[in-house]
């Protein structure tokens, strides 16, 4: 087998791995967030977006949902356009995927 075809497939397994791994800890930040804003001081929101941040790019169905919810309580979606002007242009274009009006 041929030395470049070998290094091909490998690249594509390292990236379905990572792929796994980032909706694993998307996953367990986002439940996290969401347990914690159930708390007086609603800190979980933070873990909560940083969750959407790995799923959103790795999971369609992530961002759909997300989508999905933000068109339809005004307050998540506030709180997500809040938090978003903050963020850095990378991590704005991730959030910016599930804004209402955008195409996914």
């Amino acid at each position: 087998m041929n030395h470049t075809v070998l290094m091909e497939r490998g690249r594509k397994a390292s990236r379905h791995v990572a792929r796994w791994i980032a909706r694993i800890i998307g996953g367990l930040l986002a439940a996290f967030g969401v347990l914690g804003m159930l708390t007086p001081i609603p800190f979980g929101i933070v873990f909560f977006i940083v969750g959407l941040m790995f799923l959103v790019p790795t999971t369609p169905g992530a961002a759909a949902l997300v989508k999905k919810a933000r068109a339809k309580i005004g307050l998540f979606d506030r709180s997500m356009m809040a938090i978003s002007r903050r963020l850095p242009l990378p991590y704005r274009r991730i959030l910016k995927m599930t804004e209402p009006d955008q195409i996914l």
